[in-house]
Order: structure tokens, then C-alpha cells, then sequence
């Protein structure tokens, strides 16, 4: 059974759980899973403020809060949801989506609570309502660098199960919300991170170009050294550069050694090539370097799932993995997990073991492609 990459950002690459850009990238990468990062800029017009991931942190002063506030009633929304973002920085989605739900109810017009409850949809795999709140968002406050990045993440998702014509439609409109974000913000590592794969990973005709996709890796590096090294590397990818990816995913790894990014990234390269031994050998540098990492593990039972390879080693680690899953493991990361857990397990010859892993991976995610296709060839 062929193990799925599992990288966490845009459709056209699937998220690798955990620790993942937007997200997620991301992936996904939802995600993807990645696959959270410490901190990025949200700007709004002239008004510039800081946000940790999601929230923001940044005070305006009370006389200029009364003149936003009467100039765009939805400001006021902002403020009186921060204890959704709170919550959502802190991974309770449930208490989240209350919070955000009931602003909507107050307010049908408050920007940040349609752009969290998009991205608690995207978290939860649901792209359609995640488009229709980040659309939303968007329309109210045209100014958020932010809004626009999740609102073409959120198209790409959605995108992803549609046809070639649909997709075909919806990509300039991926790439024209993606070049806003950036045109509001140009220092919006996570928009050109999806903006390089956007250009590295769809055809010429529907708006790719290896040339611009790299004049945006090459962008982000002048910014953020290892995530340029990372995006170069994902560009390399797409072009099957073996030589180049594999330069630059090492120098991601030498600049942030602590980083799961860029062991992972490299691990789904080996583990496409078959390379077993290289990626198991990359994840386990990860492990001794951060043993307490459950994504590690994770990592791990991925390439064992697809080689058939150390499944004693890997087994272990994925049940404790789904045991006690990180609090930032939405459901579609442990569905993944799950899913995992029964590849590992039909390696062993334990069927109906792995036929209940599979069952509960789509009750954790009924759109999981993988746990369908796995528990009808598992019969």
C-alpha cells in the first residue's frame, strides 16, 4: 500500500503535520499539516499591527480606536473577539469556533471572525466553508494582507477535488489573491511561500513559471534565510533537481537545526526516490536532536508505511503518537496518523486491526482519500 505525502499548504501540495506554514503549507498545507509559525505581520491599509500566528498582540491608542471604529464598524468586532484568537492560538478549535460563531451572530460583517472560522474550516478539511468565510472576510477588508493569503489557500484546497477544467478556472484567481497579499505585504513569508509553489507546481498554461518561482523562493530568502533555503528546495522538487534539493534542504537544516521543516521536507523527497535508508536516516537526526517531538515519530511511521521497513519501531511510535497527540494535531492530522497506523498494521498481516484504523481515521475525517481507498482494498 503506497503511503501519501503529508505535508500541510496549498492543493497542489499536501501538508506535513505538524509545525507547519500557513498551512498549511499549508499545508496545507490545513497544514498541514504542514505543515504554526512564531509570528507573522497582518497590515490593514496604513495601519500596521503584529500577530502571534493568529492574534493580535499589538494595542492602538484609544483615541484612534474611536475614529477606526466610526469609520469601519467591523474594527470593533476585532477587539471584542480576542478571546477567540486566544483560543485559537492555544489550539482549542471548539472553543474557538464558538467564540467566533457567536460574533457573527452580533456582527455578519466582522472580517476577523470570517477569517478565523475559514481557517478553523480549513483546520477541520471543510475548504468549502472555509472559502465562504474567508471570501467574506475579504470583501469586508480588502486591506488584510492576511485574508487574501487564506482566501486563495482556501480556493486551492477547494480546488483540489474539483476537475482540471475547475481547476483550470480557479488557479488565476489563487495566483491574483496570493499577489495581493503580497502587494499589501511584501514581507508575507507565508504568501510567497504558497505564491513560489503556486508558479513551481501548475502548468504554464494555467499560470506556472519555474523563472518567477524562483524569483519568490529567492525573495523569501532575503527575508528569512532558511525558509528561502526550504522554498528553493520545494522549487528543485518540482523540477526533479535531486543535486539542488538536496543542497538546500541541508542548509535549511543547518540554519534552524532545531526545525522539523526542513528534516521532513527532505525525508518526503528520499521517501519518493525509495530511498529508505536516507529517509529514515534524516528523521532519525530529528529524533536525537529533539526526542520529545511526537512529530518525529510521526515522521518515522511514514516511511515505514510506505517501505515496509522498521514497522516494529514504527508502530510504537504512532500509537503513541495517537495515544497523546500534540495539541496542535487537528482531526485531519490524526486521521492521518490513523491511517498510518493500519498501513503499518497490513504490513504485519493484521487485517481486521488495520480495518478498524482505517474506520476511524474517516470518522475523524470523511473526506480522508486514503483511509477510503485503504479500507476497500483491505476487504
Amino acid at each position: 500500500m503506497k503511503a501519501r505525502d503529508d505535508r500541510q499548504c496549498s492543493s497542489w501540495i499536501q501538508p506535513y503535520p505538524g509545525r507547519r506554514r500557513t498551512a498549511c503549507h499549508l499545508h496545507m498545507h490545513g497544514t498541514s499539516p504542514a505543515i504554526h509559525r512564531s509570528a507573522h505581520r497582518e497590515r490593514t491599509g496604513s495601519r500596521a499591527t503584529i500577530t502571534s500566528t493568529t492574534g493580535t498582540i499589538g494595542m492602538r491608542l484609544p483615541s484612534l480606536l474611536l475614529l477606526l471604529v466610526a469609520a469601519n464598524p467591523t474594527s470593533l468586532g476585532a477587539q471584542d473577539n480576542a478571546r477567540g484568537v486566544q483560543l485559537f492560538e492555544s489550539h482549542d478549535r471548539v472553543g474557538a469556533r464558538v467564540e467566533f460563531s457567536a460574533a457573527l451572530k452580533e456582527n455578519n460583517r466582522d472580517a476577523r471572525a470570517h477569517y478565523y472560522l475559514g481557517r478553523l474550516s480549513l483546520l477541520e478539511n471543510q475548504p468549502d466553508a472555509a472559502v465562504r468565510h474567508l471570501k467574506q472576510a475579504v470583501q469586508v477588508d480588502a486591506n488584510v494582507s492576511d485574508y487574501h493569503l487564506w482566501y486563495g489557500n482556501a480556493m486551492a484546497q477547494q480546488a483540489a477535488r474539483a476537475s482540471r477544467l475547475k481547476q483550470a478556472m480557479v488557479a488565476p484567481r489563487v495566483k491574483s489573491e496570493l499577489e495581493r497579499a503580497i502587494a499589501l505585504d511584501g514581507r508575507n513569508i507565508d504568501a510567497r511561500d504558497l505564491l513560489a509553489d503556486f508558479y513551481a507546481l501548475v502548468p504554464g498554461i494555467m499560470g506556472g513559471s519555474p523563472k518567477k518561482a524562483r524569483e519568490q523562493a529567492q525573495a523569501i530568502a532575503r527575508i528569512d534565510p532558511m525558509r528561502g533555503h526550504l522554498a528553493l528546495g520545494r522549487v528543485a522538487m518540482a523540477a526533479k533537481d535531486a543535486a539542488t534539493v538536496e543542497r538546500e534542504m541541508n542548509a535549511a537544516i543547518a540554519a534552524a537545526p532545531d526545525s522539523l521543516q526542513g528534516y521532513g521536507a527532505l525525508a518526503v523527497w528520499y521517501t519518493r526516490a525509495k530511498k529508505w535508508p536516507e529517509a529514515f536516516a534524516i528523521m532519525d537526526r530529528y529524533v536525537a536532536r529533539r526526542p520529545a517531538d511526537p512529530y518525529g515519530a510521526y515522521g518515522i511511521a511514514r516511511i515505514a508505511a510506505a517501505s515496509g521497513q522498521q514497522v516494529d519501531r514504527a508502530l510504537e511510535g504512532i500509537t503513541a503518537f495517537i495515544a497523546k497527540p500534540p495539541r496542535d494535531a487537528a482531526p485531519p492530522v490524526l486521521a492521518r496518523a490513523h491511517v498510518r497506523l493500519g498501513q503499518l498494521l497490513m504490513h504485519q498481516g493484521k487485517r481486521d486491526e488495520a480495518r478498524a484504523a482505517f474506520a476511524q481515521a474517516l470518522k475523524l475525517d470523511a473526506r480522508n482519500d486514503d483511509a477510503k481507498k485503504a479500507l476497500a482494498s483491505s476487504k
